[in-house]
């Protein structure tokens, strides 16, 4: 299945936590799976007339999650990055149950920066899978999403070329997806390709 392509907006839910009502609600909240889930999210200057768009995605991704049954128990992470030179390279938001938070720090992203066509997709992809605060808990589903519009650069040698990290990735339990934004080709190759090491789509 090729990546998804980012061109619809889709309208943004708020999620709020069940309160449960009794002690056997309370025991059944305990046992509803959990959700870890952090995404990866360009936001160099080429994302700029599509970045809005991304957003609206990722929330709606959340909001699709939220109502799985049972009810899951959600913690959401955030990777943004640019490229080297910019004003940052990567800004990790480690994952938290505080959804309204994130989202906050989500709406807050600008598009700047980059400038030479591949971004720096190495290190957002390693730094979303050490540092962003993963659980080893049992009945856990992990997932990571890499939302952008340009290839990585493969010609960054001091960190770990992307086959292998996102294989770390896999053997910690986490499936890694990859949306594509806009209609670059070779952004489409790397996309695929990251996908399916990652076990994703």
């Amino acid at each position: 299945m090729k990546p998804a392509l980012i061109f619809a907006a889709v309208a943004a839910l708020s999620v709020r936590p069940i309160l449960a009502a009794d002690p056997k609600a309370e025991a059944a909240k305990k046992d509803s799976p959990s959700i870890e889930v952090v995404f990866v999210l360009d936001t160099t200057g080429s994302m700029g007339g599509l970045l809005e768009g991304a957003k609206r995605k990722v929330w709606s991704i959340v909001n699709d999650m939220a109502k799985g049954k049972p009810t899951p128990k959600i913690k959401m992470g955030l990777v943004a990055y640019r490229d080297r030179g910019d004003r940052y390279v990567t800004q990790v938001e480690p994952l938290s149950a505080n959804l309204d938070a994130v989202y906050e720090k989500l709406l807050a992203l600008k598009a700047e920066g980059g400038g030479d066509g591949p971004e720096d997709v190495l290190q957002a992809l390693d730094d979303a899978v050490n540092k962003a605060g993963w659980s080893s808990a049992p009945r856990t589903l992990r997932i990571m999403f890499l939302v952008g519009d340009a290839p990585p650069h493969n010609d960054y040698k001091d960190i770990p070329p992307y086959p292998r990290t996102v294989q770390a990735a896999v053997i910690k339990g986490i499936k890694v997806n990859a949306i594509r934004c806009g209609g670059d080709g070779q952004t489409g190759e790397d996309w695929q390709k990251i996908a399916r090491l990652g076990e994703g789509k």
